[in-house]
């Protein structure tokens, strides 16, 4: 092969292979944007059947602390079955957490890491009162306790009414389960301000 054939061979190779990268380039870029839509459109999926859960959790929450405790003996199989389904209610919300993916949120990635963090720790809160009654064998609760009860009532409640909306607002939604998730949560005040604090960082 001339040295002249050569050269016109190897730009020629040269701009194949510049072709084949620029299409190649594109269509992983729009696999991935793909990828991402299909993700963000996952989570918001989570959140409408976690508000689902979440409503029935909050009534079979609310029949358990209906059951008068000075009868606990006579009660004892009704509040059983109650807390048993309020248990894997919260085992459902769980597993649907789990199965977000922040990170694909974009400038709401803040929003949904709180929103993660938030219900996540309203259900740490029912794992803790269940170790407790298996601990003393009793369904007694402390006015403390009833009182993050009520509060995990409100957040599934206002969880629920959000999911309602046509198009689910994550910032409202946060908004709406602030109050008593302070009430659930000791040191809920402090995962807020490091959201505002991150929001709040100006681009190197």
């Amino acid at each position: 092969m001339k040295k002249r054939d050569l050269k016109k061979y190897l730009k020629r190779m040269i701009l194949m292979l510049l072709v084949f990268y620029c299409v190649y380039s594109i269509f992983i870029n729009l696999g991935y944007r793909n990828h991402i839509k299909q993700s963000q459109g996952k989570n918001y999926e989570h959140v409408r059947t976690i508000s689902v859960i979440g409503d029935n959790l909050a009534h079979r929450l609310e029949e358990f602390m209906q059951i008068p405790i000075e009868q606990e003996d006579e009660m004892q199989e009704q509040l059983f079955d109650t807390w048993r389904v309020v248990r894997g209610e919260s085992s459902s919300i769980k597993s649907y957490l789990s199965g977000m993916y922040t990170i694909h949120m974009e400038d709401k990635i803040e929003e949904w890491n709180l929103l993660q963090y938030s219900l996540s720790h309203a259900d740490m809160f029912l794992d803790d009162m269940t170790n407790k009654f298996l601990k003393n064998k009793s369904y007694r609760i402390s006015d403390e306790e009833k009182e993050k009860m009520e509060a995990v009532i409100s957040v599934y409640r206002n969880v629920s009414k959000e999911a309602e909306q046509e198009s689910v607002d994550i910032e409202s939604l946060l908004e709406s389960i602030q109050e008593p998730m302070l009430v659930i949560d000791n040191y809920y005040s402090e995962a807020l301000q490091k959201k505002h604090i991150r929001s709040k960082k100006i681009p190197q």
